[in-house]
């Protein structure tokens, strides 16, 4: 269970290191609530959210809970049941034969062992780890809970009698890491352990950033640390898993909104920007606004 609990850590890892990797914008977005209409009788809502397990984010406010009791079915960006949660598992780890040991030089490997210790990680299971997914975890803030906001929305949704859908499959979403070649996805692990004694305040930030609602501030964070991480990992990340991404959780959700009364929810980084959600979503002929 703690190995299927990390590999979900893994997959919601995308806003915290995609932070230092997105396509800047000058629009003015405020808010991570946005009423959606067009499509339906009911609008649908879109919550930007932060992969934290942090109990100032977990705790909803009033107006997003209202909204999401009211809705009648709920899409994140994965179906997170048990099977998923386990091929994501799976899909984090190294083929047979080959260890993380073997792929870096032995002063990277003992820094990212020592490191993935505090996130409760022994150094068995860090020998099977990809690259890209032991930078995916130093990339994410230590688990107090281990439910993150978007897994307490989908156990909340289910519990509910939601209909629960996921914008991705657990394929798609790995295999927006999988096409990075194997040195690009060990400078990506390089950076990120380079970086990791300045996440904790990176993060205190970003919940600071989210908790005003300010997605232009939680833009100018990722400027700041897009600066020092490796322009060709900067460039692969932007077009596999922020373009590419955000184009098909916009086809994805379309059923969702001609239906009406859906409550979905994202990454907050994926809606800012010319090639966010929200432009996209007008882009298409939607009328999109802030609620909260």
């Amino acid at each position: 269970m703690k190995q299927i609990r990390a590999a979900y850590r893994v997959l919601a890892w995308v806003l915290i290191y995609g932070l230092c990797y997105h396509i800047a914008w000058a629009a003015d977005e405020q808010g991570i609530l946005w009423r959606i209409e067009g499509a339906a009788a009911q609008p649908s809502y879109l919550l930007g959210t932060i992969h934290s397990d942090d109990a100032r984010v977990t705790t909803l406010p009033v107006t997003i809970s209202k909204t999401f009791q009211q809705a009648d079915s709920f899409s994140g960006e994965i179906d997170m049941d048990l099977p998923n949660l386990m091929q994501a598992s799976q899909a984090t780890l190294l083929p047979e034969g080959e260890s993380l040991q073997q792929l870096l030089d032995s002063t990277l490997y003992q820094q990212t062992v020592r490191l993935l210790a505090a996130y409760g990680m022994p150094e068995l299971v860090v020998q099977r780890m990809k690259p890209w997914a032991a930078a995916a975890t130093l990339s994410l803030p230590r688990p107090q809970t281990g439910l993150f906001l978007d897994m307490l929305l989908y156990t909340q949704a289910a519990a509910q009698g939601k209909r629960v859908y996921g914008l991705e499959t657990v394929s798609e979403q790995v295999g927006a890491m999988e096409t990075m070649p194997r040195d690009v996805q060990i400078t990506m692990l390089r950076d990120a352990v380079a970086q990791h004694d300045q996440l904790d305040q990176i993060i205190e930030a970003l919940i600071n950033a989210y908790l005003q609602r300010d997605l232009n501030a939680l833009e100018s964070i990722s400027d700041e640390a897009m600066q020092q991480g490796d322009e060709r990992v900067a460039q692969l990340f932007t077009s596999e898993v922020v373009v590419n991404r955000n184009r098909r959780m916009l086809e994805r959700m379309q059923p969702r909104l001609r239906e009406g009364n859906a409550f979905i929810a994202v990454g907050a980084l994926h809606l800012p920007g010319k090639e966010g959600l929200l432009n996209l979503l007008r882009n298409k002929g939607y009328r999109v606004s802030p609620v909260y």
